[in-house]
């Protein structure tokens, strides 16, 4: 059943909607109606019409395109839901300014019954198609992460997610979130065309293909998601958009390696929150042990506080130099799984 929501005071449009709720095929049902056009609604209304839980909205932008910030507010509150947008007959710079506040088609005014039923079968096979991934057997995700720079996260993201992809020969993806100037493509000799901030934008217009060409291939067959080479935004995404980027990934790779860097940024926390197995990974030093317990009080996370396994990676560790692999264990209250000596060589290519 897919659940639609419909905001316009246009009354022929209005029943070309309603008919697509006549199709007995088309198992179809309108859960919220509005009689008014979105650019008579306040930003406030937004949270009223994702109540309704639709899977699909109509939004009827009146004679104008200012009922776009309704485009914006509802793309931005739920990116996952798919938006039929209808309106005036637009310029090419009015109509990418639709497309690009969220709307996955554009009907233009008269409006056709014909072009109507198309952007809907449209819309409607991606939602069928999400719906099969969704269903399907979920990716495992396996983030790492540092509180301090140096620690060689970048390094052991990249050979785990290679080592993993030639143990298994499953679909394996390595995502890095750094805000901006990510390694993890060029520690595997990759230039990347695109990041992941490239399918957060297009999220109202995403299937598995289109997903597919944001992605760079590497030799072993991993598929790697970059991160930006810059950001307007030193923030980063929000923390909705990263769960929605992550859970994308997962519903088409078996193995989701994600390299959350070294600042909690609300990616890295999402990316944490998120991940069936965490490794924090630290070097044999004071500071940042130090750190590593501060973010861990943080975030909560011990083995009683948490269902899913955290491990701990003690990296560029040499014998009789730093701290122990007990003191480390005694400091943390965590054990240490694996050791990872200063003269250990690791695939990086």
């Amino acid at each position: 059943m897919i659940n639609c929501a419909l905001i316009t005071d246009d009354e022929s449009f209005r029943r070309q909607v309603r008919g697509l709720m006549q199709d007995g095929e088309s198992s179809v049902r309108l859960v919220l109606e509005l009689s008014e056009s979105a650019s008579e609604l306040s930003r406030d209304r937004v949270a009223d019409i994702l109540a309704a839980d639709p899977d699909l909205v109509f939004v009827d932008l009146g004679e104008s395109i200012m009922g776009v910030r309704v485009l914006e507010a509802l793309s931005q509150d739920a990116p996952e839901v798919p938006l039929i947008a209808a309106g005036p007959s637009l310029p090419a710079e009015s109509l990418l300014r639709v497309i690009r506040a969220g709307a996955a088609e554009y009907l233009p005014r008269p409006f056709l019954v014909e072009d109507t039923e198309q952007a809907f079968r449209r819309v409607r096979r991606r939602l069928g198609s999400t719906r099969q991934d969704e269903s399907a057997a979920r990716g495992q995700i396996v983030t790492l992460f540092s509180p301090k720079g140096g620690t060689g996260v970048t390094t052991l993201a990249v050979n785990l997610a290679v080592s993993i992809h030639e143990a298994t020969g499953d679909s394996t993806i390595l995502l890095d979130l750094a805000t901006e100037l990510g390694t993890a493509a060029l520690t595997l000799g990759l230039q990347p065309r695109y990041s992941y901030l490239d399918v957060i934008q297009n999220f109202h217009r995403m299937d598995e293909q289109l997903f597919q060409s944001f992605l760079e291939v590497h030799d072993s067959g991993v598929r790697v998601l970059a991160s930006p080479p810059r950001s307007e935004d030193p923030t980063g995404p929000s923390m909705d958009e990263i769960m929605g980027l992550i859970r994308f990934c997962r519903r088409h790779f078996s193995h989701v390696v994600v390299d959350a860097g070294h600042v909690l940024t609300d990616a890295a926390e999402v990316a944490l929150m998120e991940a069936d197995h965490k490794l924090w990974v630290t070097t044999p030093e004071i500071p940042t042990l130090r750190n590593l317990k501060r973010t861990l009080e943080r975030v909560g996370d011990h083995p009683s506080d948490s269902k899913r396994p955290v491990r701990v990676i003690l990296n560029q560790y040499t014998e009789g130099l730093g701290v122990a692999p007990q003191d480390v264990t005694s400091g943390l209250g965590l054990e240490v799984d694996a050791v990872i000596e200063r003269e250990a060589t690791l695939i990086s290519e």
